[in-house]
């Protein structure tokens, strides 16, 4: 099969089959699931993956078009690697059809002219960021650096904004039934952005310089992410206005607490208390370990976000198909990715 050949190419052919495997058996966990009237668990950890992994390929081409407006040449040498991660966006689409059919049964509300609505602004919203997207990266790939990559780069930014907030409204707002919070969307969309950055300070540099400025781009954006969740809490906690509260409170109290805490820490405590020294930001190692922290953080806040409102309980069989659902969906978007990273190569090599 040429896709997992090529996947294969750049991952490694046993990372890639074992990715081909994971995305399997996730696809039969799904079936499972609906099989075992356990529909409404897997299809919530299949919309937090997917956000996550969304957010993460729409995110690498809002860095890269980010850093074509910005004039930010410095980045040159990660974009491929963070471009790639555009790889999984296609699939990504019709995973948010599978998400839309099944709205009914997951998100409150979503019936009728109401399930409608979302359908068309979502497909159509993810339709149009995919497209706007592949423009971008196609005049990326002929000259990264000429005005008209500048004006597709400038479209996909304003629509990835606007589209990335759209689906926070339907699909993590949407859960709750209490008033929602303005904050989410950009932090949505912020935080997606945050997951790129991370992308490439993970993978590194042999330039020491490119490490610092990955490191501090990092350490900014941790900072800003923290920002933004304190911005979303403060005006809860001073109104205490009970429809407000309960959507904080329902991700503060049990188990979750122990989750939000863990959140905290891996995404803005641990990279901005490391990532501090100059010596730290210039280590392949520290960066590292840094930038894995706060992708984790990231991946575990989208089951945060999704999780609780829809109280699903704490069933054994649900638990292990939704964990089986989440990994297909990281296989999947490896291979994806892998497949992406050599095409990427072959346009620079043919370039």
């Amino acid at each position: 099969m040429k896709l997992l050949d090529d996947s294969a190419s750049t991952l490694g052919r046993p990372l890639a089959r074992v990715s081909a495997l994971l995305a399997a058996i996730g696809a039969l966990a799904l079936v499972a699931s609906l099989v075992l009237r356990s529909g409404p668990a897997a299809i919530a950890a299949l919309a937090a993956s997917w956000l996550f992994l969304v957010g993460l390929g729409a995110g690498g081409l809002a860095l890269s078009a980010a850093a074509r407006v910005a004039q930010g040449r410095f980045l040159d040498p990660v974009l491929p690697r963070v471009e790639a991660l555009s790889g999984f966006l296609p699939a990504a689409l019709g995973i948010l059809a599978v998400l839309v059919a099944a709205a009914p049964a997951w998100v409150p509300g979503s019936r009728g002219g109401a399930w409608a609505t979302l359908a068309l602004r979502d497909l159509l919203g993810g339709a149009v960021l995919f497209a706007l997207g592949s423009a971008f990266l196609r005049r990326s790939r002929r000259d990264r650096w000429a005005r008209t990559t500048a004006r597709a780069a400038i479209a996909y930014l304003a629509a990835y904004a606007v589209v990335l907030s759209l689906w926070a409204v339907d699909l993590i707002l949407g859960l709750s039934p209490g008033e929602p919070s303005a904050i989410v969307p950009p932090q949505a969309f912020m935080a997606a952005l945050l997951s790129a950055i991370a992308w490439a300070a993970l993978w590194g540099s042999p330039s020491e310089k490119l490490r610092h400025d990955l490191g501090r781009l990092l350490f900014g954006f941790c900072a800003f992410w923290a920002y933004l969740v304190w911005c979303s809490v403060l005006p809860v906690w001073y109104a205490n206005i009970p429809a407000e509260t309960a959507e904080v409170l329902a991700r503060w109290s049990g188990g979750w607490r122990a989750l939000s805490i863990g959140i905290l820490c891996s995404t803005f405590v641990v990279p901005f208390t490391l990532l501090l020294p100059e010596r730290t930001k210039r280590s392949r190692a520290w960066l590292g370990g840094c930038a894995t922290s706060v992708l984790a953080g990231l991946a575990a806040e989208r089951f945060l976000l999704v999780v609780p409102p829809l109280h699903l309980g704490s069933s054994a069989i649900r638990i292990v198909l939704g964990a089986l659902v989440a990994l297909g969906m990281a296989g999947c978007f490896a291979v994806l990715y892998g497949a992406a990273l050599a095409a990427n190569r072959s346009h620079a090599d043919h370039g």
